[in-house]
C-alpha cells in the first residue's frame, strides 16, 4: 500500500503564538490565527457518493455554511447551496441517499455552549444542482404530500435506514410536535424522496428517544426513557412485533445501550455488576434465541465506534483509554485492512472510516488526532493507493502542536478517573488551567482535537480536562453516580486530579486557575468556595452561581422530562441547594474571577450572573465581569468570541505574574 504522509507538513497549528515560558506580563496571541482558529474548520462533513464518482462537502462562503459537490476526478464544483431564507439558519450536515441525490439538514446556530438547535426540515439536492427542493417541511408533510391530502404529521423527522432494496424510498423516525408531555409514540415512516409522500408503517413504542436500524430497515431497535428515567429497549425483526430486550447475562447489570443490529443480532454496551467504574463489555444478543454472548471486555473506557456485516458479525471496533484503540474481527474485510494500514502509518491518531462506496473499491477515510484537527483520504483498492483530498483547515499551518496525553488517578473513594493533560510544548512545569466539561451528564472528554485547549497552550498554559464521575463516556452507572453530587463529589474529583499533577511535578502548583463553561463554569465557582487554597484564579463562561434560580428559570425545565432530571440531578432540597450554591459562600472565595455571560442565556439565565456581580461588589472587588449584548449560552458571533479570548489571555497572564514556585 501507498501513503502520502502529509500530517508533517499539513497539521493544525498555532505554535507561532507561543511565547517565552518566562514571560507571564500579558503575552499576545497572534490577531490573524486567532481569528482563523475561531473561525471553524474550512471542510467538514465530507462524503463519497455510493458510485465514487463525487464527493460532498460543507463549507464556508460569504460566512454562511455552504454544501457543495465535487467531480472526483475534476475536483471542479457540479452543485453548490447554502440556506438564504434566515440568516440565523446554516446547513447542519448532509448525506448520499443514491449516486445521484444527498439529503441536508439544517439548524440554528445559537450559542457555542447549547450546540446547534436542530430544526425539522429535510431537503434534497442533486449532484448536477439541477434539483434542491424541501423533501420533509417544519410544517409537517401530509400523506399524499404533492396533492396535500391525507393526514398532516408534524414532528422531527430523522433517517433511519435509505433503504438500499428500494429504489425510491427512505425509512423515517418522526417525533411528533403533538406528543402529550413531550412523550408519546413516535412514527415508523417510509418516506417517498421524490415527492415527500410518506407511508405510516407503525407506531413505535411510547417513550421513544431514539431508533437502531440494520442497513436494509429490515430489524430495528426502539431505545425508550420514561419520565422516571428508566430506560428499555424493543425490537422489530421483519415487520412482526415489539419485543422487549431483557440483560439476563450473569454477571451483569440489567442496563445497556444498543449500538448496531444486523442479521438476527444486535450489539450493546454494557457493565459488569459492581462498582460505578466497572469494565465496558460488547455483548451480542441473538434475537430468535434470545442469547446473550460477551464478545469483548474494553476495560474502563470511551467506546468510540464499531461495524457489523450484513450477517451480524462484528467486524471492527475503536474505542480510547490512553490512546485510540481498534480491533478488527475479519482480517479479508476491505475497511478493515485499509483501517489498519493507515493506523500503522498514524499512530496514535484516530481513523475514521467515512464512505464506502457500493463496489467497495473506494473508500474515504478522515485521521486525526489531538494534535491535529483532521484531514480526508481517499484510498483505491485496485491501485492501492491513497490519495489527499482536503484538510479541516489549510490555512493553520506550521510545527506540531502538543499531543494528548492520558491523565487518569484513582480517587481517594477508589473510583478511577479519567482524563487528558495537555502541556505546551517545551515550557519546563507551566502553570495549570483545569479545564472543566459542560454537561455535565452526557459529554465528556474524549481522544480528540480541542481549539480551546491549544489556545491555552500557545498562551503557555497545561490544560488538565477532568472526566469526574458525572461525565457521559464511561457507562451510565458512572454518569448517574454524579446525580445529586454537582457541588460536591464531583467538585473533589476535580481537585484531586490537579493535585495528583502536581505531586507529579508536571505543573506550577502556585498556578492553578479553573476554567468552564455552563455546568463547567459553576464548577470553576464551586471549586473556588470549596478547594479555596488550590485554585489561583477562575474564568466562569455562562456559569451558574444560585442552584434555586437556576432550577426556577432554566429552559431545561421546557424538555422532556426536563423538571424530573433536575430534581434527580441536582436536587430540590432548598437546605441543600443552598449549600452548593457559590452565591452564599462569597466569604470562602479568595481566588480573583473573570466572570463572561450574554445577556440572552435561557440555559444558565443571565439573572443568576447579575446577582452573584452585585453580590461581589459588596463584599470585595477581586473579580472582573462583562456581558455580551444579544448571545446565549456562550458566544457565536466571532467578535465575541475573539473578545472574550482577549479578556481571558489578560486575566491569566495578570493573575499568573510573578507567582512561580
Amino acid at each position: 500500500m501507498s501513503y502520502r504522509h502529509r500530517v508533517s507538513a499539513r497539521v493544525l497549528v498555532i505554535i507561532t503564538w507561543l511565547v517565552a515560558a518566562s514571560c507571564w506580563a500579558g503575552p499576545q496571541l497572534d490577531e490573524d490565527r486567532l481569528k482563523q482558529f475561531l473561525d471553524g474548520n474550512d471542510y467538514w462533513n465530507v462524503r463519497l457518493s455510493p458510485d465514487g464518482r463525487h464527493i460532498s462537502a460543507l463549507t464556508l462562503k460569504d460566512e454562511r455554511n455552504t454544501l457543495i459537490v465535487l467531480n472526483l476526478e475534476t475536483l471542479k464544483p457540479t452543485a453548490s447551496v447554502k440556506y438564504t431564507e434566515n440568516k440565523k439558519i446554516e446547513i447542519a450536515s448532509a448525506e448520499w441517499i443514491n449516486s445521484e441525490l444527498l439529503y441536508y439538514t439544517i439548524s440554528r446556530d445559537f450559542a457555542r455552549l447549547e450546540g446547534d438547535f436542530s430544526s425539522p426540515d429535510l431537503f434534497v439536492l442533486s449532484a448536477d444542482g439541477k434539483r434542491n427542493y424541501r423533501l420533509w417541511s417544519f410544517r409537517g408533510n401530509y400523506e399524499d404530500n404533492s396533492r396535500r391530502r391525507g393526514d398532516l404529521i408534524r414532528g422531527w423527522p430523522v433517517v433511519v435506514s435509505l433503504l438500499p432494496d428500494k429504489k425510491h424510498e427512505i425509512l423515517l423516525f418522526v417525533a411528533s410536535f403533538e406528543r402529550k408531555d413531550g412523550a408519546g409514540r413516535g412514527l415508523l415512516v417510509e418516506l417517498d424522496q421524490r415527492t415527500g409522500d410518506f407511508d405510516i408503517l407503525r407506531r413505535l413504542p411510547e417513550y421513544t428517544q431514539d431508533v437502531v436500524s440494520s442497513k436494509d430497515g429490515h430489524v430495528l431497535i426502539a431505545r425508550t426513557m420514561s419520565p422516571e428515567y428508566e430506560e428499555q429497549n424493543f425490537v422489530l425483526k421483519n415487520g412482526g412485533d415489539w419485543e422487549q430486550i431483557i440483560l439476563n447475562l450473569g454477571g451483569f447489570t440489567e442496563e445497556f445501550r444498543p449500538l448496531a443490529v444486523a442479521g438476527d443480532f444486535v450489539y450493546v454496551r454494557a457493565q459488569r455488576m459492581g462498582a460505578i467504574d466497572s469494565d465496558t463489555h460488547i455483548l451480542r444478543y441473538q434475537i430468535s434465541d434470545k442469547i446473550w454472548d460477551d464478545v469483548l471486555n474494553i476495560g474502563f473506557s470511551a467506546l468510540r465506534d464499531l461495524d457489523v456485516n450484513e450477517a451480524g458479525e462484528l467486524v471492527w471496533l475503536q474505542w480510547d483509554d490512553d490512546l485510540p484503540r481498534m480491533k478488527t474481527f475479519d482480517e479479508k474485510d476491505p475497511v478493515s485492512r485499509v483501517l489498519l494500514s493507515f493506523a500503522k502509518l498514524y499512530p496514535g491518531f484516530v481513523i475514521n472510516p467515512v464512505s464506502l462506496t457500493d463496489d467497495k473499491k473506494k473508500l474515504l477515510v478522515h485521521i486525526s488526532s489531538g494534535a491535529h484537527g483532521g484531514e480526508y483520504f481517499l484510498y483505491d483498492r485496485e491501485t492501492r493507493k491513497a490519495r489527499f483530498l482536503v484538510s479541516m483547515n489549510e490555512d493553520i499551518n506550521g510545527a506540531e502542536l502538543a499531543e494528548l496525553t492520558p491523565a487518569d488517578f484513582t480517587a481517594s473513594d477508589g473510583v478511577k478517573i479519567p482524563g487528558w493533560f495537555q502541556a505546551p510544548v517545551d515550557v519546563e512545569k507551566p502553570p495549570l488551567v483545569v479545564y472543566i466539561h459542560e454537561g455535565p451528564h452526557g459529554p465528556f472528554n474524549q481522544y480528540q482535537f480541542y481549539t480551546n485547549w491549544h489556545l491555552l497552550n500557545a498562551m503557555g498554559y497545561a490544560v488538565y480536562a477532568p472526566n469526574f464521575r458525572g461525565s457521559g463516556g464511561f457507562g451510565r452507572r458512572f454518569e448517574e453516580a454524579g446525580f445529586g453530587q454537582w457541588g460536591t463529589r464531583m467538585i473533589d474529583d476535580i481537585a484531586e486530579g490537579t493535585q495528583y499533577l502536581v505531586n507529579q511535578g508536571l505543573v506550577d502548583g502556585n498556578r492553578i486557575c479553573a476554567f468552564g463553561g455552563s455546568y463547567g463554569g459553576y464548577a470553576t465557582a464551586q471549586s473556588l468556595v470549596r478547594h479555596n487554597d488550590l485554585y489561583q484564579c477562575g474564568v466562569i463562561i455562562a456559569g451558574i452561581f444560585d442552584m434555586t434560580t437556576q432550577i426556577a428559570r432554566t429552559d431545561t425545565q421546557n424538555w422532556y422530562a426536563g423538571e424530573d432530571y433536575l430534581a434527580k440531578a441536582i436536587g430540590s432540597d432548598e437546605n441543600e441547594l443552598r449549600q452548593i450554591s457559590p452565591i452564599y459562600h462569597l466569604d470562602k472565595i479568595k481566588a480573583p474571577m473573570l466572570i463572561l455571560h450574554g445577556k440572552e442565556d435561557e440555559r444558565t439565565p443571565f439573572k443568576g450572573a447579575k446577582d452573584f456581580v452585585a453580590e461581589k461588589e459588596k463584599n470585595e472587588n477581586t473579580f472582573e465581569y462583562h456581558w455580551y449584548s444579544k448571545e446565549g449560552h456562550g458566544n457565536a458571533k466571532l467578535e465575541n468570541r475573539i473578545d472574550e479570548w482577549r479578556r481571558i489571555e489578560d486575566f491569566l497572564a495578570r493573575e499568573n505574574q510573578g507567582k512561580q514556585e
